[in-house]
């Protein structure tokens, strides 16, 4: 008897359950450079550093501002602000660098400051139509009423090969 009662609570419940999907989220890490907002998935980001020296290099494009140095390994710091549409190329005042996780290059850029960390749904990125990878943006992501633009670290890659005449 006790057993049908359980057997009949649970088909009943199980009528009365509701399926409810989980949406997946992706984490966007939302910086500044010059006092603009931008984003990056935070899954491209290899580390956040500060304070640490750049060493020039001759004979590059403006936009290569040298290498800095992280645990023995050169990575080329690249200087976003003439590449994305700001008119002053001079390097943000801070010493912070984003370093790209690449599996081919390694590659950093310098921005003013780290805002938040912010999860958007995974269809949360708004795509630039007819967008190629060269292009330095993805598209933008909505946060609290504001479009923050997504940059795209294939393109500086894209960008310094075929400067560089490696590509």
């Amino acid at each position: 008897m006790n057993e049908e009662i359980i057997d009949q609570i649970a088909q009943e419940s199980g009528e009365k359950q509701e399926v409810i999907e989980e949406k997946k989220m992706v984490t966007w890490l939302i910086f500044s450079v010059s006092g603009k907002k931008y984003a990056v998935k935070s899954g491209d980001v290899l580390e956040i550093i500060r304070d640490v020296a750049v060493y020039k290099l001759p004979f590059m494009p403006s936009y290569i501002e040298g290498v800095l140095n992280r645990r023995g390994d050169p990575f080329t710091v690249i200087n976003p602000r003439s590449l994305i549409g700001d008119t002053d190329s001079t390097p943000p005042e801070s010493p912070l660098f984003l370093i790209f996780k690449r599996d081919d290059d390694q590659l950093s850029i310098h921005i003013s400051d780290i805002l938040f960390f912010a999860e958007i749904e995974e269809d949360g990125l708004n795509q630039i139509p007819d967008k190629n990878e060269e292009g330095f943006f993805l598209g933008t992501i909505a946060y609290k009423d504001e479009e923050i633009p997504v940059l795209n670290p294939n393109a500086f890659e894209i960008l310094i090969r075929k400067d560089l005449g490696s590509a």
